[in-house]
């Protein structure tokens, strides 16, 4: 495929559909050049977290070890932003057929103040009944963002508990089965674009598989 440079700053930040209608990107405001079949690259993200999922288990990044992770942060008040990547990430999780299973979609929220693991479970209706939506206390939350460099803050806020919005980057990342980056996706992907890229890795696993047997 084409090389694709895309320009992942500080700037360009979404606040709901308030701003460009959507997109937020930010990787430490680095430059990155994105080749489809060769990840070089990507820089190093992700990393250990121990949070909290929509039914009161601690989950940490190990237990997903042998799988590949979606990663999305973002929060349950979100007006549209988040809605729509988390739409898309379910319905590529679908396109996918039997091999969903080898694939762990993870919601992280970026607002644990409003996010308890009750609303978590509330939320978990909407979306994909694989995924697994995680919060913490603040500084656990923090630890995760800081590992995958999101962004977020609040946006308006205004001296109440339920009235604000978040200033907050929209990346889904695609860890491989030992945590490491090799993709990533804006959250306005197509899901048919999303599966495919996934099945390209399982792809590659599979022939990695057969030559390891062939050579034992």
């Amino acid at each position: 495929m084409n090389l694709r440079l895309l320009r992942l700053t500080l700037t360009g930040l979404a606040i709901g559909s308030l701003i460009f209608g959507g997109a937020a990107y930010y990787i430490s405001g680095k430059s990155i050049n994105f080749n489809q079949d060769q990840q070089t690259a990507l820089p190093t993200l992700g990393g250990d977290f121990s949070l909290v999922d929509q039914h009161g288990k601690t989950r940490t990044d190990a237990e997903f070890r042998g799988k590949y992770m979606l990663v999305y942060f973002g929060y349950t008040f979100c007006p549209d932003i988040c809605p729509l990547g988390l739409r898309n990430i379910s319905s590529a999780i679908d396109l996918l057929g039997r091999d969903k299973d080898q694939v762990a979609p993870l919601f992280i929220t970026i607002d644990p103040e409003r996010d308890t693991v009750e609303s978590l479970n509330s939320y978990a209706s909407t979306i994909h009944s694989s995924f697994i939506l995680l919060t913490g206390s603040q500084q656990e939350i923090d630890t995760a963002t800081k590992a995958y460099n999101v962004y977020a803050a609040k946006a308006r806020p205004d001296g109440t508990v339920a009235e604000y919005l978040m200033d907050h980057s929209s990346l889904v990342y695609l860890m491989d089965r030992d945590g490491k980056l090799v993709d990533f996706f804006a959250h306005t992907e197509e899901p048919q674009k999303i599966a495919d890229r996934i099945s390209r890795f399982l792809i590659q696993d599979m022939k990695k598989s057969s030559i390891k047997r062939h050579h034992k």
